[in-house]
Formats: structure tokens, sequence, C-alpha cells
């Protein structure tokens, strides 16, 4: 059989793994080089079972070509509820919002922050190549190490050495620790834009950022649309938002939807269409035209007979003072009930901030949602920086919590 003409593109943690992709990346945008897939390398953040599901999304080694000339990139989705899939990208798709975000010709410095194998790291690669500077990278990317605000702040401030339009992509988590540091909120008031995705940006969060005079811009999208492509609910130019009216679900139409899946067909069929990209996404359309997102369609979970959705769990617990990272997951038995579990990491000397969370949860969302309570010293990420609910749902099985 003949060999596959895709590319692996081993991605070590750090510095070294972003100017591997970011020449690899290069060459495949401009049709100089082949189709690449970026594969994050084992490490001690980055385990043996991770890397594997990876590759079976990508389907590297199994001979197979390509489902079209076009394709330049094939990255995984992130696999935080289920197993990952490649996403099929052409050099058209990757680039299609760079105008849109750099808008009136802008060349800003971009500040590297978030894994290069996940899409939000590669769109950060796409819009750097866009403006012709080499990115800024926070040295703990990928795992190399912690993220803490003193490196942040470092990177910067060797980005504003270069230019002052500094811009940077976070995810929540990272917005949060940022706050919380002096210098982390200096640092974040020294870019010119904040893109906030990987996760629902909370307005408790939102609110605090805007206390301190920081200004966050919450994005929408999936890796199917080469990332965020709504901010702050308004989809950028090019890009379309309706709401399914058989589903109830969000389809994304426009010049980023990927071409679909590697090696997937019926799926690609399935979710792939004139319209767009049938996400999995429950939202709705408010007369301004802006997008509200509502939850995901696998969300909802029945218990005792009441539609209880796992992201309003997540939301109550993540806004109680006490708590500074929450998760809920649904263990499913065929023998009994779904119960609702959910992971929380407390402040310290919050003493009771588990069972009045719990209490929050059951007194604005109903009896039904009131989950079982787990106390951990930090919640498991993968290393695109989501919550790695496939684990939390394993302990919360098991009755093991990794402390």
């Amino acid at each position: 059989m003949a060999a596959s003409p895709l590319e692996r593109v081993p991605v070590p943690p750090g510095s070294e793994g972003a100017a591997r992709l970011l020449q690899a990346l290069a060459e495949a945008l401009t049709g100089s080089g082949p189709a690449i897939a970026p594969v994050p390398t084992v490490s001690a953040t980055v385990s043996n079972d991770y890397v594997a599901s990876i590759l079976r999304a990508l389907h590297i080694d199994a001979g197979l070509p390509l489902e079209s000339p076009e394709v330049a990139l094939v990255v995984a989705t992130s696999g935080s509820t289920g197993e990952p899939r490649g996403v099929l990208h052409s050099a058209a798709t990757l680039t299609a919002l760079d105008g849109a975000v750099h808008a009136r010709g802008a060349r800003p410095q971009w500040v590297l922050a978030l894994p290069v194998t996940s899409m939000g790291g590669i769109n950060v690669l796409v819009r750097s190549l866009a403006a012709g500077r080499d990115p800024i990278v926070v040295p703990s990317i990928g795992g190399a190490g912690p993220f803490t605000p003193q490196a942040f702040a470092a990177a910067v401030e060797s980005a504003r050495r270069r230019h002052d339009d500094v811009r940077v992509s976070l995810v929540p988590a990272q917005v949060t620790r940022l706050l919380s540091d002096e210098a982390g909120t200096r640092a974040l008031l020294g870019c010119s834009q904040i893109l906030v995705g990987g996760a629902s940006l909370r307005p408790s969060l939102r609110d605090v950022a805007t206390s301190l005079g920081v200004r966050l811009i919450s994005t929408y999208g999936a890796t199917e649309t080469a990332g965020g492509c709504v901010f702050d609910g308004v989809p950028l130019p090019g890009v379309s938002v309706e709401v399914d009216a058989q589903t109830g679900t969000l389809i994304v139409g426009g010049p980023s939807v990927a071409l679909g899946y590697r090696a997937e067909p019926d799926l690609t069929r399935a979710a792939f269409g004139p319209r767009g990209f049938l996400t999995s996404d429950i939202g709705r359309i408010e007369s301004d035209g802006r997008v509200m997102v509502i939850g995901r369609a696998d969300d909802v979970v029945s218990i005792s007979g009441v539609n209880v959705s796992i992201g309003a769990v997540d939301q109550v617990l993540a806004d109680h003072p006490d708590i500074d990272a929450a998760a809920a997951v649904v263990v499913t038995d065929p023998r009994q009930e779904p119960a609702l579990h959910a992971f929380v990491v407390v402040r310290d000397g919050a003493r009771r901030a588990p069972d009045d969370a719990r209490e929050s949860v059951e007194q604005i969302l109903g009896r039904a949602a009131r989950p079982l309570m787990h106390q951990v010293d930090a919640l498991p990420h993968l290393p695109n920086g989501k919550v790695d609910r496939r684990l939390l749902i394993e302990w919360a099985a098991t009755g093991q919590e990794d402390r």
C-alpha cells in the first residue's frame, strides 16, 4: 500500500515545538511543503494514551490518501469528552479570517500561550505568518512548565519591545490566573487584543477583568471552523451562524469551515453541508443578531426525569465565591440512574465551600442538579488547556481522585 502523503510533525513542549511547527506550517500554506499533521510528543504532561488517540484520529500511518489535494493541515479535535477526530483544513480555510482579525491592515505582534497542536495555538502561528512576525512564545506551552504570570509578563514585555500592537489568545483558566496576580494583570493591560476561547467565558470573570481595566473578547468556534469565528457574539465578516430548526443546534458557515474529517466519510456528510458545519452547540440568535450559545446538545442528562445541563452546573459552581475552578461530569451505569459528580478546587481557607456550592446548585437549578462533590487540588487538563472530562469520569466511577 502506498505511503500516506500526510507528514507527521512531532511537536515537543515549549518553544522548540512551536518553531518546528511554524516552519512546517509556512511551507504547507504556500504549497512548497507537504500537508502536515502536528502530533504532541510524550512528556511529563502528555501521556502515551493521549498521543495514541491523536494518531488514531489523524490516520497518519494507515497509508490512506488525503481526501483532497487542497488539504494543508490535519489537526485533531480536543478529545475532552470523546475520541478525537482529524479535521481537514486547506490553506484557504486556515487563512480566511486573517483579514477580519487583522482589520485595517494591522501587522500585530502575537504572543503564543496555547499549545500548537490545538486550533488555538495553530491560529496564532497562522496569524503570525500573516503579520510577518514570529510569535513570542510563553515558555510553558505544551506542558513544558507551569503557566505563570511572571513568564507571561516577560513574554508580553518582549513583544512590546518589538511592536506596540500586542495580541494574545488565552483560555479562561489562564485569564483567571493572570487576573489574580499584579504582574499578570499589568501584562494583560499591555495587550491590545485578548481573545479568550476553548471554554465559555463566565460573566463573573469578565466582570473582574473589566473592573481592572482589562478588555476581554470572548470567541466562539471549533476546530472545524478554524477556531474562533464569532467575537463577543458577533460573527466575523463572511461568517454566518443560524439555528437548525430540527435540532436547535448552531450551524456555522463561511470560508473558514473545514473540508471534513479524516477517514470519516459518513461523519463528514452528517456534519458538513451546504449551510456549513453542524455543531453540537445549542444556541439562539438574539434580536440584535448576536449569537448566544446556551450549551451542548450532549450536555443535558435526565436525572429523576428532570433534564439537567452539565454546563449550567459548571457555571453555578465556578461562580461561587469560594471556588477557584469546577467541572461537572456524569457517570452512567445501565443498572442505575445517571449520577452527577462535580470536582472543585477550593480557595484557601474556605472550609464549607463544597457544601455551600452544592446547596447553591440546588437552589438555582433544582434538586436533580445537586451533584456529588469532590474536592481536588487541581482539575486535570489536556495539553490543549481543556479540562480532561474523560479522566474526571474515571475518577468519579472509581472513587479515586488524583490529588
